[in-house]
């Protein structure tokens, strides 16, 4: 992992990724309470968005499998342009520290395998053509593709048809690895097979060290 010290906002981007079942989202909530605890301006922020037009059209008909790979990218695109803009650009010029649960790191690894697109082009695209700020922290959540879907069936008792398929699951996986190892951003790979209460301690450390070193 690398330290940042050229940094364009004032705020905190820390961005969590990982294929389905890796329990990014109670990992983010309690880590949003815990920093919140210690004083800090905290926002928890999500993709795809509940907000934008983009993100209502991606949670209304992800589920059923019913977007093509071209319009789920195309979707995802306006959704993140629109968020940036609105929710994670201001936070950051605020001095906020913020929480990301999935971000374009998410759309590479999982539309590169229904589009064919190189990652690479995917993260160019949204470096390059929306200006995505880069995260402090890329914390990648790795577990099986096995573990990860026994995870979503017992939690929800019903799967995404588009995005939670074992075998799509495998190559999504494959892709974030991968970038962990090619790619510019600043990734730390957590094993995301440990308690949830070890990993949550384990990112706040890593978070609140990062934050005093700034």
């Amino acid at each position: 992992m690398k330290q940042n010290s050229d940094r364009p906002y004032p705020g905190f981007l820390f961005v969590f990724e990982g294929i389905d079942g890796t329990g990014k989202t109670t990992i983010c909530t309690a880590l949003y309470d815990a920093l919140v605890n210690d004083g800090l301006a905290v926002v928890h922020l999500r993709e795809p968005t509940s907000e934008s037009p983009w993100g209502k059209e991606i949670r209304k008909r992800s589920p059923s499998g019913s977007l093509s790979a071209s319009e789920e990218l195309d979707l995802f695109i306006r959704d993140r342009d629109w968020h940036i803009k609105n929710r994670i650009s201001p936070a950051l010029d605020n001095g906020s520290v913020v929480l990301l649960d999935r971000y374009f790191f998410a759309t590479g690894a999982y539309q590169y395998t229904s589009t064919g697109i190189p990652w690479k082009d995917i993260l160019r695209k949204n470096r390059e053509e929306i200006n995505a700020p880069e995260p402090d922290i890329v914390f990648l959540l790795d577990v099986a593709a096995e573990i990860g879907l026994d995870r979503v069936i017992g939690s929800r008792g019903e799967k995404n048809e588009q995005f939670e398929q074992l075998e799509r699951l495998v190559r999504v996986r494959q892709a974030y690895l991968e970038m962990s190892r090619e790619d510019s951003a600043n990734y730390l790979v957590i094993d995301a097979s440990e308690s949830l209460d070890l990993i949550i301690d384990k990112v706040y450390q890593v978070i609140c060290k990062f934050i005093q070193k700034q």
